[in-house]
């Protein structure tokens, strides 16, 4: 058999290191489907037939059959196939306990977000979960951020899903993990590897320096976010250090408002998105009393940078720290700071700047960053909390001939971010989940009945000024 690996890359081996036990990152999706379609004669869920369509999908994504081992005398880590891959280990079912509502669907959804995936296999889960009422059921897709970033778990779901209701009746082909090399060439390769490696972020890193426009516009940026005093965020309960507790929950936000109020305002749809946080956390906030102190909160937006290539699972993101504006009254004011910020953040060096960045943290010996990496991030000082938006499909979908109902988004939280919200869209909404530590956030129903205000709020101010 060939021999293949391909060893972690430096933003991979960040993710990787960073994390703890309590705190995994994991991301991934909560769906609700027809029932019907994925039962059998008995009523028995179609587990088998869901776990031959998944093994027919890996045939186009290997990374899902890799697991990740080290490499001799310490030379990192690389990308090996898992030779005990059992699908079964993977695509699994559940049961909500009676009445099989709501509730008991986020509780067993919270449980699943607080367990680890186990790194001695392929880092990632699908299951499908039963006992819902209406004949309903849910499937919950649980993958590490070390293995892939919200873009390219959103595109291998996708090519799961079906545009028409049909049925799939291929059998897999047959599989074979390919050999580990032995450890000597082994040991040369991750040593040339790692040497090229940090070649490339020393001169990556260079050039962003060497460039005038590009240094300048970068540093202005890290000085805002690291040394001025409007690039610290303001203290708030909901920027803690987190523990193993997890809850989640989820709305429709309709996909209508959020593009009236896109046009009316000239702005875009993560504009929008921002505009109905900012909303919701100075609603949240006030109702304690609790005031920013002159500082607006500031929000990490992760933004893929995914290029054509297709099927492509890696993480290949950059970020924007933006501020949450909390002042304005006129919701159409708050939403046009945002936009203004978002703007000149787009014109700004410094997003790019993160690869270079990540490129030089993998210089560090992993035995640093794993000890100091979390205790970092259960202190930085810069960011209040996560908001990703992600683009899902505007038509229909199916899973082995069962219609996708809805379609909900989850992050999971780390560091002191003890609140992440996600948002898909599908088909005529917004899929809008918040994923929290329940023990920092206990009234997330409260925070997300706020999105739904602001939203609210905004498509209001609208038809006002067109009157």
């Amino acid at each position: 058999m060939a021999e293949r690996f391909e060893m972690l890359p430096a933003q991979d081996a960040t993710l990787l290191r960073v994390q703890t036990q309590d705190a995994p990152l994991n991301i991934g999706g909560v769906c609700i489907l027809e029932g019907a379609p994925l039962r059998d004669e008995s009523g028995a869920l179609r587990l088998d037939a869901l776990r031959r369509h998944v093994l027919v999908q890996l045939e186009h994504t290997p990374r899902f059959r890799q697991v990740l081992q080290a490499l001799p005398l310490g030379q990192g880590l690389g990308w090996f196939d898992d030779e005990r891959f059992d699908v079964t280990r993977h695509v699994r079912s559940a049961t909500v306990p009676d009445p099989g509502g709501k509730a008991e669907l986020r509780q067993l959804v919270a449980r699943l977000l607080e367990e680890p995936l186990d790194p001695t296999h392929p880092m990632w889960e699908l299951w499908l979960i039963d006992g819902m009422p209406d004949d309903r059921v849910g499937l919950v897709f649980k993958v590490s951020h070390v293995l892939a970033d919200g873009m390219a778990v959103v595109d291998v779901a996708m090519r799961m899903l079906d545009f028409q209701p049909r049925d799939h009746d291929a059998e897999p082909s047959a599989w074979s993990p390919t050999s580990s090399p032995a450890p000597v060439p082994l040991l040369v390769r991750g040593v040339a590897e790692r040497v090229r490696r940090a070649w490339d972020g020393a001169w990556e890193a260079g050039t962003w320096l060497l460039d005038p426009r590009v240094a300048a516009s970068a540093l202005v940026g890290v000085a805002r976010l690291a040394t001025s005093g409007t690039g610290l965020a303001p203290a708030l309960p909901i920027t803690q250090p987190v523990g193993s507790r997890r809850d989640m929950a989820w709305t429709r936000l309709a996909w209508a408002d959020v593009i009236e109020v896109k046009r009316a305002a000239s702005v875009t749809v993560n504009d929008v998105v921002l505009t109905v946080v900012a909303g919701a956390l100075s609603r949240y906030l006030g109702r304690s009393g609790i005031s920013p102190e002159g500082r607006a909160p500031r929000v990490l937006v992760p933004v893929s940078i995914h290029g054509d290539t297709p099927g492509e699972v890696a993480n290949r993101f950059s970020m924007v720290v933006t501020n949450l504006p909390m002042g304005p009254a006129d919701p159409l004011e708050r939403l046009q700071e945002v936009h203004a910020d978002m703007e000149r953040h787009k014109l700004s060096a410094a997003t790019s700047a993160w690869s270079s960045l990540f490129s030089l943290v993998d210089l560090a010996p992993p035995w640093l960053l794993s000890t100091a990496g979390p205790a970092i991030l259960r202190r930085q000082p810069f960011v209040n909390l996560a908001v990703t938006n992600l683009p899902g499909s505007p038509v229909p979908l199916y899973l082995l001939g069962a219609r996708l109902l809805e379609m909900y988004p989850f992050i999971g939280v780390t560091g002191n971010l003890g609140a992440i919200i996600g948002v898909l869209s599908y088909e005529d909404a917004l899929g809008l989940s918040i994923t929290v530590d329940a023990d920092v956030i206990s009234d997330v129903d409260a925070l997300l009945d706020d999105c739904k205000h602001a939203l609210q709020e905004l498509v209001d101010s609208i038809a006002s000024t067109d009157t």
